[in-house]
């Protein structure tokens, strides 16, 4: 371990969103179509369907099966102040990778291959990442931007009825943010881990660096790669470039992503985070994020408003 892990009391996930995230999501959010889309993918249970898929397919971990692997969930979910630990299995895959699905009750899936080949300080930046998009709350529309490829050719033709709710705009929408949701939570994930050059090492792992050449692996290399995304204006691509750019996995653009990270901590705002939330620096003015309400911090929604407060 590159250090002792900081807890991180109170906090929310709106001090790390990403400001494209923000952006990307309040575009979706005034898209035609979206809440009728809502509203099929529950009535028909699809994220049900996941679920079993899922949890039918791979093994659970939990206290006393790959315990190690679950102790980590365990440390992840309490530095970022995640009090409902979500299940994880893992996959036989030896692509450094992991997913989560799942809204109402979400799940890890994690990769054999991040197991394998990742030190524990990755792992952690690894789950930290899933972490953050529960604790964000980007599972339903991730589930909607996974269902949207198979829409219009298996779902439509069947009883469903959603294919035909799949408009250009909405697609495109959906899609795109779920892009931008993985640089908030590259951000969870090095906030779980704490570590710099873990994160930017997991990235390279996950960039595709063969096993043989980890100890030969010249990070200045990849993070020169990196800076050459600095500036990328992604606001202003047209239809076609944003449509090209959410082709592919879920996981893209691994080297753009080191280099939002890598201005992330330069710009001091990770660890303003980091003082803000730990130690004698916790002197943290609780508020409820949406209507201004003092808090206590023993609640999980605001009184007045509702709203959830520390994530999920």
């Amino acid at each position: 371990m590159a250090g002792e892990i900081k807890k991180l009391n109170f906090l929310h996930p709106s001090e790390y969103e990403h400001p494209l995230d923000r952006q990307a999501l309040q575009a979706l959010e005034g898209t035609p179509g979206l809440e009728t889309l809502t509203r099929k993918i529950f009535k028909h249970g699809v994220e049900r369907y996941y679920r079993l898929q899922y949890t039918g397919s791979y093994i659970k971990v939990n206290e006393n099966h790959f315990s190690e692997v679950h102790d980590i969930l365990l440390d992840v979910c309490n530095t970022l102040h995640l009090k409902k630990i979500p299940e994880l299995y893992i996959e036989w895959n030896y692509r450094v990778n992991g997913r989560t699905i799942g809204s109402e009750n979400p799940i890890i899936i994690l990769n054999s291959g991040a197991i394998d080949l990742l030190t524990e300080d990755e792992l952690r930046y690894v789950i930290g990442h899933e972490v953050g998009h529960i604790k964000s709350g980007h599972m339903l529309y991730h589930i909607m931007a996974e269902i949207i490829p198979i829409a219009g050719d298996i779902i439509g033709t069947a009883t469903l009825g959603i294919g035909g709710l799949i408009s250009t705009g909405l697609e495109l929408a959906l899609l795109y943010w779920n892009r931008m949701s993985e640089f908030t939570a590259d951000r969870a994930g090095l906030l779980a881990c704490q570590d710099e050059d873990a994160a930017i090492n997991a990235m390279i792992k996950i960039a595709g660096a063969p096993k043989s050449f980890f100890d030969k692996i010249d990070r200045d290399k990849f993070i020169e790669q990196a800076r050459e995304f600095k500036g990328y204006d992604y606001d202003n691509l047209d239809k076609v470039g944003k449509t090209i750019l959410i082709m592919g996995s879920t996981h893209p653009w691994t080297v753009m992503r080191a280099s939002e990270i890598l201005d992330w901590v330069e710009s001091g705002a990770y660890n303003e985070i980091i003082e803000k939330h730990t130690g004698s620096q916790l002197e943290i003015d609780l508020k409820c994020h949406k209507c201004g309400t003092p808090l206590t911090g023993d609640e999980n929604f605001c009184g007045i408003c509702g709203s959830e407060l520390w994530g999920r």
